[in-house]
């Protein structure tokens, strides 16, 4: 089962996944040491069965265990869609198993032994990285739970004017007045708490993502 410390991330957790008892033991003491919360697992099963997912933290993860392998629990992670990054550790430098780690999504690569500095390092990014691309998901839902309040014709206003088109041509667009549509854009623009077109088509980006408008 896994074990905990604090960190400067209070809700983030190093999960550190390997074979290998004594060096669990160490990133254990290690990571308590400075402060960060850290989980240990002695496989990959183990890990899927014990570990919570759904929150903060990164993966510490031995290339070769006995069973599922590293990389085979990297495969099965992104399937799942997991957002935790994972940070690859070895003893054996094999460029190709890098490369094919990296390929795969791999966030950073420890060669062992490596040093406190190199760990410290590897994981402050990683977790810096998690908290980000959560920061980003939760703006995501809240901008969708937003766009889902509006009303046919305040979302059909969203539409127009995240396209960059004036309330003249919108009306047009829409057959209606153009009082109308002020009085549209007006509530739509307080459902979605934006004070101007730059804050909507920001919205519309967010939830339109790469263009699709």
């Amino acid at each position: 089962m896994p074990e905990t410390g604090s960190s400067k991330h209070p809700l983030a957790t190093v999960h550190i996944i390997d074979d290998d008892a004594h060096l669990r033991a160490s990133l254990l003491n290690f990571f308590d040491s400075i402060g960060q919360r850290a989980a240990a697992f002695e496989s990959a099963i183990d890990f899927l069965e014990h570990a919570d997912l759904t929150q903060p933290g990164c993966i510490l993860l031995d290339i070769r265990m006995p069973g599922m392998t590293g990389l085979e629990l990297q495969e099965k992670l992104t399937g799942l869609g997991h957002p935790l990054p994972i940070i690859f550790m070895t003893g054996n430098a094999s460029v190709a198993t890098s490369v094919s780690a990296m390929k795969a999504g791999a966030f950073d690569y420890l060669l062992k032994p490596f040093s406190s500095e190199s760990l410290i390092k590897a994981t402050k990014l990683a977790l810096d990285r998690n908290a980000e691309l959560r920061g980003k998901y939760a703006s995501l839902l809240h901008a969708q739970d937003s766009i889902a309040s509006l009303t046919p014709r305040e979302a059909e206003v969203f539409g127009f004017v995240s396209k960059g088109l004036m309330n003249k041509q919108i009306a047009y667009e829409m057959g209606i007045s153009e009082i109308m549509v002020k009085l549209h854009r007006g509530r739509m623009m307080k459902k979605l708490d934006a004070r101007s077109v730059a804050d909507l088509v920001r919205i519309f980006d967010e939830v339109h993502p790469q263009g699709s408008k």
